[in-house]
């Protein structure tokens, strides 16, 4: 099947959605996204182009001969990706050294060894940026075309992102399945499942409203501060699930047309 490399371009980790049709199911796009100096939340929003399911290696998502990145031969002194999972991080750092293990240098390491993760599209991470400048990196890979996708949110927290190369709202999914499928909701954040979007060093919180006294109309929709959000999963930005239940699976559909 032929391949389109499209221009799916988004600057400043701003999100965006695809608008154009294309011939082909098998299209190759990219995501510019800005980091910012200190600790960024990032999705990845596309699949590996020769094994979709198998999602893409750290080394070739973020290449360490990125100019402006921070390498060093400790954690503390380089640029750090710490993936969360089960409760706790694994941190990989950019590995350079003029005295030892010269082959990983401009690598992505843990533990002495290359780096093996694989962030398939939906996946989020934190990014510590060390420099005082931001810098612009690009994510490439095979735009998801997928019918539909689901994720297992287990209790408290999980790291996730739009599934699609598209920003998602949790809000399109309806208020009948945020009702019957497994989510919390509740009258204040502290009640319910919330949505954190990081930005600028702190979180907006968003959280499923449900009270039988006011504001009805609002009941199992998404809110920050009394108001409905819209598209607030960002395409390149990550977000926390905080889950006070006991889990449930939550889908996604294709938002665009390939």
């Amino acid at each position: 099947m032929k391949k389109l490399m499209t221009a799916l371009a988004v600057c400043a980790v701003a999100g965006f959605a695809v608008a154009q049709t294309v011939p082909s199911a098998n299209v190759v796009g990219y995501n510019t996204v800005t980091l910012n100096p200190g600790f960024n939340m990032l999705a990845v929003n596309l699949d590996n182009v020769s094994a979709p399911t198998s999602g893409l290696d750290l080394n070739t998502l973020i290449p360490g001969t990125t100019t402006n990145l921070t390498k060093g031969s400790t954690s503390p002194n380089s640029d750090n990706v710490l993936v969360f999972s089960g409760g706790g991080y694994t941190t990989y750092y950019l590995y350079y050294s003029t005295k030892s293990s010269t082959q990983l240098n401009n690598q992505w390491v843990t533990g002495g060894a290359l780096a093996t993760n694989k962030f398939k599209s939906g996946d989020a991470f934190w990014y510590n940026l060390r420099t005082n400048v931001s810098v612009s990196v690009q994510f490439a890979g095979q735009v998801p075309n997928d019918a539909s996708k689901t994720r297992q949110i287990v209790n408290g927290f999980n790291m996730l992102g739009s599934g699609y190369a598209a920003d998602w709202d949790p809000n399109s999914l309806g208020a009948s399945y945020w009702a019957t499928n497994g989510a919390q909701h509740g009258s204040t954040s502290p009640a319910a499942d919330n949505i954190m979007v990081f930005s600028s060093g702190g979180y907006t919180t968003y959280y499923l409203y449900y009270s039988t006294k006011s504001s009805t109309q609002l009941n199992n929709l998404w809110v920050s501060s009394g108001v409905v959000g819209t598209n607030f999963v960002k395409m390149g930005s990550g977000v926390w699930y905080n889950h006070r239940g006991s889990g449930f699976v939550l889908p996604q559909s294709i938002p665009y047309t390939l």
